[in-house]
C-alpha cells in the first residue's frame, strides 16, 4: 500500500544535498498518536535482534537544480512524495496526518498538501520491472584487522541478491506470521548506469545505494513485499522505495487507486 502526496509551495524551496533525515521527521510529525510514533521511532517490529520499522518513502520528485557548491537542490513546485508500508494502520495515521494539517514542513519550508491518492497494488504474475523512487541500499558489517566496517554492495555482485532475499524473507515473516517463498527469486538489474550510484549521508553516516529499473522474479506475494516495505536496508531512513514500470512481457499489475479504509483521494 502507498500514499502519493501533491505537495506545493509559493515559490521555490531550497534543501540540503542531504535530506533524507528532513523527509523522515515531516512524515513522523504526521503521526500524531505518540505511542505509535515512539514505537515506529524507537522500536519498529522485532525479529530476533533485528528490528524493522516497515514503512519507505521516495526522494521528493519533481523539477530540481542542483548546486554542487552549496550543497543544496533546489526544488521548483510541484512535488511529489510516495510513502509505502504493508502496515495499513501506519499508513492510514499519515494519511489522515496530512489531510488533517493541510502542509508538511521540511526544514524551514512549508508545503501545501494538494493531494493525498492511496494505491494497493497487486502482483499477479512473475516477473515484474520495478524503477527505484529511491535508492536500494544493501550491505553487510565485516571484520579486517579486528576493525569493523559496512560494505555496500552493487547490483551486479551476487551477494546482492541472496542479501535482497534474506531480508524480504524476514519482512514476509513479520508482515504474515508465516516463512516466504524464496523459491525462484531473482533481481536483476534491466537499466542500471554508473550514475546510479548514490552516495549519501544521513546524520553523518555516508550510505551508498542504487537508483536505477530492475527485474523481480519470484512468488509475487513477496513481490508485493517488495513494493510495500521497500528493497533492501534502511527503509525508514528513505531507502528502497520502487515503483512497477511493468510486467515483463505483459500487462502491468492491477492496482487499486481509489483508496480504502478511511482514505479517500482528496484534492485540495
Amino acid at each position: 500500500m502507498r500514499l502519493m502526496v501533491t505537495l506545493e509551495s509559493p515559490g521555490e524551496i531550497i534543501l540540503p544535498v542531504h535530506y533524507n533525515y528532513l523527509l523522515q521527521a515531516a512524515i513522523y510529525r504526521q503521526i500524531t498518536r505518540p505511542v505509535l510514533r515512539e514505537f515506529l521511532h524507537e522500536q519498529g517490529f522485532a525479529l530476533g535482534q533485528r528490528r524493522f520499522k516497515l514503512f519507505t518513502f521516495s526522494r521528493l520528485m519533481g523539477r530540481l537544480r542542483l548546486d554542487r557548491a552549496a550543497g543544496k537542490i533546489v526544488f521548483k513546485p510541484p512535488f511529489d512524495l510516495v510513502v509505502c508500508s504493508p502496515i495499513p494502520f501506519v499508513l492510514e495515521e499519515i494519511g489522515n496526518g496530512l489531510l488533517r494539517e493541510g502542509n508538511m514542513r521540511l526544514g524551514d519550508s512549508l508545503l501545501e498538501v494538494r493531494a493525498v491518492k492511496v494505491e494497493d497494488v497487486v502482483v499477479r504474475s512473475s516477473p515484474i520491472l520495478v524503477r527505484m523512487l529511491s535508492p536500494v541500499v544493501v550491505y553487510s558489517t565485516l571484520e579486517t584487522g579486528g576493525k569493523r566496517y559496512t560494505y555496500y554492495y552493487s547490483p551486479f555482485e551476487p551477494r546482492f541478491k541472496e542479501l535482497i532475499l534474506t531480508n524480504l524473507t524476514k519482512k514476509y515473516l513479520l508482515i504474515f506470521g508465516r516463512p516466504g517463498d524464496g523459491e525462484g527469486f531473482d533481481i536483476s538489474p534491466v537499466r542500471v548506469r554508473p550514475s546510479d550510484l548514490k552516495i549519501m549521508e544521513y546524520k553523518g553516516t555516508v550510505i551508498k545505494g542504487w537508483m536505477g529499473t530492475y527485474r523481480l522474479a519470484g512468488d509475487p506475494q513477496l513481490l508485493e513485499v517488495a513494493l510495500d516495505a521497500g528493497l533492501g536496508g534502511k527503509n525508514s531512513q528513505g531507502f528502497g522505495c520502487c515503483t512497477v514500470e511493468g510486467r515483463c512481457g505483459g500487462e502491468p499489475p492491477s492496482g487499486n487507486k481509489q483508496g480504502f479504509g478511511m482514505f479517500r483521494v482528496v484534492s485540495r
